[in-house]
């Protein structure tokens, strides 16, 4: 691969892989059957439904430097590029917004104000912006400033779950629009290391579009990966992971993982060219936060109108209950919606739509 390509089939649909697990996780048929991993942990731990997100956040960090490399040589200026870091974010901002409107039943006394695509708008305008200016290297030493200021910070006070200076700072800026009094887990503070996770993703863009054989990127990425992994698992012994917190300890690790399974992808499409399984995930992968967001608005309303009771209980569930006990009746709604929407990326991918958002 040389270094004016601009796109990566492996990454679309390691971004289409995550887009599936977020649908996965957040759509279960009952909250009250779900296998544990499937749960984001309560404090602190990492389970399978807490590295989506901060995979999410590597992805857009990685797909940054294909990105900003092909506007730069289509003759955009900085100027221009700033207009449109500032115009995607606050669509992004809108976005989140407009979801949690709906979830609170347009109730605006008690609208959360943060939220998934709220901390991605954010990410990714700062994250953006640094890598528009500043080289591999010196992203990596941003990083792992943010991270520590960070760590800083959150040392000010105790940190257990009802009684973290991140909770006190997002009290002060939100009020009472946050998801709980104890804390929001998209909060102020958390966008810090969560800006990191995207820098690191960055770093490995620029890997990737180096000019070497796709094995050395391959091998490259999976060492970073071990190299990150094995760092965040030792940080955690004195910062334990904590995905509300977005604790530094947990960004150097998932972003380890993101980058094992992006290795992973890119093994199996660059360079075994095995496409054929991945192809769904990469409709997904070319439309994710379109999807993700329809996803999230679906699910909203068919809580608000009592349609997720008639599809789950009284029309899923005794179809398959038994023989399936309750968490595996509630798994298969999951995967069913998943389902759903990944026939929804098909037709948008044979159609020739792609929603740029």
């Amino acid at each position: 691969m040389k270094s004016a390509q601009h796109h990566l089939e492996s990454l679309d649909a390691f971004r289409g892989l995550t887009i599936a697990g977020m649908i996965l996780v957040n759509n279960p048929g009952s909250w009250d059957s779900v296998y544990p991993q499937l749960m984001h942990a309560d404090w602190n731990g990492c389970t399978l439904a807490d590295l989506v997100y901060p995979f999410f956040i590597v992805i857009l960090g990685t797909a940054l430097p294909f990105a900003l490399k092909r506007r730069r040589e289509s003759g955009h200026q900085i100027r221009r590029l700033y207009v449109r870091f500032a115009r995607r974010a606050a669509l992004l901002f809108v976005l989140g917004f407009v979801l949690n409107i709906v979830a609170a039943n347009f109730s605006l006394a008690t609208v959360r104000i943060p939220g998934v695509l709220q901390r991605i708008a954010i990410v990714y305008f700062f994250a953006a912006a640094i890598t528009l200016h500043t080289p591999p290297r010196a992203r990596a030493l941003v990083a792992l400033a943010l991270m520590a200021i960070h760590w800083f910070v959150l040392r000010l006070a105790p940190l257990t779950p009802r009684d973290t200076i991140a909770a006190a700072i997002d009290r002060a800026a939100f009020g009472a629009h946050i998801l709980t009094q104890a804390g929001d887990p998209e909060g102020l503070l958390g966008t810090l290391s969560a800006i990191a996770s995207a820098l690191i993703g960055s770093v490995a863009g620029d890997w990737l579009r180096t000019d070497v054989s796709r094995r050395r990127h391959a091998r490259g990425l999976a060492a970073a990966g071990l190299s990150l992994v094995i760092a965040g698992t030792a940080w955690s012994f004195a910062l334990p992971f904590n995905k509300q917190l977005w604790s530094g300890s947990y960004a150097v690790f998932t972003s380890g993982l993101a980058l094992l399974a992006l290795a992973g992808c890119y093994w199996a499409i660059e360079i075994r060219h095995a496409r054929r399984w991945a192809q769904p995930f990469v409709w997904l992968g070319l439309n994710p936060l379109a999807i993700y967001f329809l996803s999230e608005l679906i699910g909203h309303v068919l809580d608000l109108t009592s349609g997720k009771t008639i599809l789950y209980w009284y029309m899923l569930r005794p179809a398959v209950h038994p023989p399936l006990n309750e968490v595996g009746t509630s798994l298969v709604f999951a995967v069913l919606t998943v389902s759903l929407w990944t026939g929804v990326a098909g037709v948008m991918y044979r159609r020739g739509v792609r929603v740029q958002v």
